[in-house]
């Protein structure tokens, strides 16, 4: 499991490095603007290819939290919270793990007590919902409606370049949900994202 974990988050910190590269080459009027960054990215993952096949979702977070439970750099508890036995989903499980881990290692950057957990429930008949919450620093209300439309880093001292969430809103649209942070949560911060149950699809494997 660690060596799984280790590979898909340099999957992440690769994708962040090569669009960082790709943004610094070519600034936008000779200035590295916000606007251009986004664009960019935009551009990039929407050449990117998604490998779509059924996964068992609840069995997926399980994995995850294992993967961050090892290796995390934090004395909160990361746990997993669902109603559900099982719940299968047409997707690209290899993404999906990507933006869940990303969602996770952000939060033990911010939680250095308390706990991180992740939580899967099916909201609707067509409709599963995830989300990270944490008893951490939270993040100020300001700075809410930027954190996925600005390519911004809450901390300036975290190590990253700040596309993380970024890409995962992008992957996250890809899939065919969307993905918010709540702005009622107060003691940390909730990070929530939906993806389709697709019923009749079930049982397919596609490329896209």
């Amino acid at each position: 499991m660690a060596t799984r974990y280790i590979m898909t988050h340099e999957v992440i910190r690769q994708e962040e490095a090569r669009l960082l590269g790709r943004f610094e080459a070519y600034p936008v009027n000779g200035r590295k603007t916000n606007t251009g960054t986004i664009k960019m990215i935009r551009k990039e993952i929407g050449n990117m290819t998604f490998k779509f096949k059924i996964c068992d979702a609840v069995g997926l977070c399980r994995n995850v939290i294992d993967m961050v439970e090892k290796i995390k750099q934090t004395h909160a508890d990361v746990r997993f919270s669902t109603p559900l036995d099982s719940l299968e989903l047409l997707t690209d499980s290899a993404r999906l793990q990507q933006v869940l881990i990303n969602l996770l290692i952000n939060a033990t950057k911010f939680t250095s007590q308390g706990s991180i957990t992740l939580q899967l429930e099916q909201q609707t008949e067509d409709t599963a919902l995830f989300s990270v919450t944490d008893t951490g620093t939270g993040i100020p209300k300001e700075k809410q409606k930027k954190i996925f439309n600005r390519f911004e880093k809450l901390n300036e001292n975290a190590q990253g370049t700040g596309l993380g969430l970024s890409i995962c809103q992008l992957i996250i649209e890809q899939l065919g949900g969307s993905i918010w942070i709540d702005p009622d949560y107060e003691e940390g911060s909730r990070f929530l994202f939906t993806h389709p149950i697709d019923k009749s699809d079930q049982g397919k494997e596609e490329t896209r």
